[in-house]
C-alpha cells in the first residue's frame, strides 16, 4: 500500500494527466487512502493512453533516458508507452527471476521461437547477433511457418540443444503437432522446459507439447504495455499464475470469478499506469474484489474481445472452442461471427480428415452455440493478427 501511495503521489505531482484525473474524481493523492478508496479511482483504458499524448509523461525524467515501446495492435491500434531505466531494469529482472524459479538460471542456453519485434521481414542486425551469442540464445522466427520450416527448425534445435525454448504459444503448439503426426519424439531438446507467451496456451496445444517432448510447459503472462505480470511455476497441474507483486499491483475490475484484469505498475518511472485495463480476462481467487491486490490468478482466460454472442443474449468465451475441437483432425481453425450473429468456421484440415469429421464439427459447435447460423469453410491457412497472434474467435457482434 505504501508503494502504491508513493506511485500515485508522484503521478499527481509529475504529470498533468493524473493531476487533472484525481481532481476530477475528487481524490486526494496526498491522503492516507485505503484499498477501498483506490477502488473508486476511474479505470485507465487504452484510449486514455493513446489520447493523452505527453500529458502522461513524467517531468522528473530526462527525455534522453526514455525509451518507447508499443503493443502489437492485436486489439486494434497499437498502444505506445514510454519507459525509463527503472522500469526497464525491473522488467528484465522479473523475467530472469521467473526463469530461475523453474530451473533456468541466467546464462542457460535459450531458443526463442518468437517474432522479431513486430516486423516479420526484419532480420537481426550484427549487434543483435552478437548479443544473442553473448547471452547464449538463438532466434527462430515464428512469423512464417510451414512444414518445411518446421523440418529445418527440428534439425537446428537438435544441433543447438537448448535448455529452454521460449515460444509463441500457438507456434509451439503447431510445431508439436507437426512432430506428432510424423512420430518424431525429440530426445535432446529442450533439456529442461518450455515457456510460452504472447498468446493463450490452449489445452490441445499444451497436451501435444507435453506428449511429444515429455517436458513441462510454463505459461508466462505479460504484455508490451504492462510488462511481465505473472508466471506459472507448476506446469504439471497447469497451476495458478504467481503474480510478480514486486513489479505490479494486480486486481480484478469486478467481483466476478472471471473478471477483466487491472494493473498498476509499481516501477513506471516515465509513464505511470494506474488501474490500467489490459484487455484480458483472468480467473481470480475467491473473495477477490476491486481495489484489493491478488497474488495469484487461477488462470488467464483470454482476451475480452474473443467471444460468441448467442441469440438469447448470452456470451460464450472463445477459450472453450479449442478444447471442443482438440480431439478432431483439425490443424488450425477460427470462428468468425458476423454482425447478424451468424458463424463461419474456417478450418485447416489435418491428415486423416474424413467426411464424418465434418459432421462431428457441426454437431459439436451447434451443441454450444444453439440456433446460430453456421457454415464451415476449408482453407489452407488461418490468417494472423497484426502481431502474428492466433485468435480462435473473432466476433463483429456487439456485447
Amino acid at each position: 500500500m505504501e508503494r502504491v501511495r508513493q506511485i500515485i503521489r508522484s503521478a499527481a505531482i509529475e504529470t498533468d494527466f493524473y493531476r487533472d484525473r484525481f481532481r476530477s474524481a475528487g481524490f486526494d493523492p496526498a491522503g492516507d487512502f485505503s484499498f477501498d478508496d483506490l477502488a473508486r479511482l476511474p479505470v485507465l483504458t487504452r484510449d486514455d493512453v493513446q489520447n493523452s499524448g505527453s500529458r502522461m509523461i513524467s517531468r522528473a525524467i530526462d527525455p534522453a533516458a526514455m525509451m518507447g515501446n508499443a503493443t502489437g495492435g492485436s486489439t486494434g491500434k497499437p498502444t505506445e508507452i514510454w519507459m525509463g531505466p527503472e522500469e526497464r531494469g525491473w522488467g528484465e529482472s522479473g523475467i530472469e527471476f521467473a526463469l530461475e524459479n523453474i530451473g533456468v538460471p541466467s546464462g542457460s542456453r535459450l531458443g526463442y521461437l518468437w517474432g522479431h519485434h513486430l516486423d516479420p521481414q526484419l532480420k537481426p542486425n550484427f549487434s543483435e547477433r552478437i548479443r544473442g551469442w553473448a547471452l547464449n540464445y538463438r532466434f527462430f522466427d515464428c512469423f512464417r511457418l510451414s512444414d518445411e520450416v518446421f523440418a529445418a527448425y527440428h534439425e537446428r534445435f537438435k544441433k543447438y540443444s537448448p535448455d529452454c525454448i521460449v515460444a509463441y504459444a500457438s507456434a509451439l503448439g503447431y510445431f508439436a503437432k507437426y512432430l506428432k503426426e510424423r512420430g518424431i519424439r525429440p530426445e535432446n531438446y529442450p533439456r529442461v522446459c518450455f515457456v510460452t507467451g504472447a498468446e493463450k496456451l490452449h489445452p490441445d496445444h499444451h497436451d501435444a507439447i507435453e506428449e511429444v517432448f515429455g517436458k513441462p510447459v510454463h505459461e508466462r503472462y505479460g504484455g508490451r504495455d504492462f510488462g511481465p505480470a505473472a508466471f506459472q511455476r507448476d506446469s504439471v497441474s497447469r497451476g495458478a499464475f504467481c503474480v510478480d507483486w514486486t513489479w505490479c499491483f494486480l486486481e480484478p475490475e469486478t467481483s466476478e470469478p472471471d473478471s477483466p484484469i487491472l494493473i498498476t505498475k509499481l516501477h513506471a518511472d516515465v509513464m505511470p499506469m494506474i488501474r490500467y485495463r489490459v484487455g484480458d480476462v483472468g480467473g481470480f481467487p475467491a473473495d477477490s474484489r476491486p481495489g484489493r491486490p491478488v497474488f495469484e490468478l487461477r488462470e488467464v482466460v483470454g482476451r475480452q474481445t474473443e467471444g460468441i454472442r448467442k441469440l438469447d443474449g448470452g456470451w460464450l468465451h472463445g477459450n472453450q472452442f479449442p478444447h471442443l475441437l482438440k480431439d478432431l483432425p483439425v490443424r488450425e481453425f477460427m470462428l468468425v461471427q458476423d454482425e447478424d450473429l451468424s458463424l463461419e468456421v474456417k478450418i485447416v484440415r489435418a491428415e486423416k480428415f474424413e467426411d464424418s469429421d465434418h459432421r462431428k464439427i457441426l454437431e459439436t459447435i451447434k451443441a454450444n452455440t444453439g440456433e446460430l447460423g453456421l457454415k464451415i469453410s476449408y482453407v489452407d491457412a488461418i490468417e494472423r493478427g497484426p502481431a502474428n497472434k492466433w485468435t480462435p474467435v473473432v466476433s463483429k457482434a456487439r456485447k
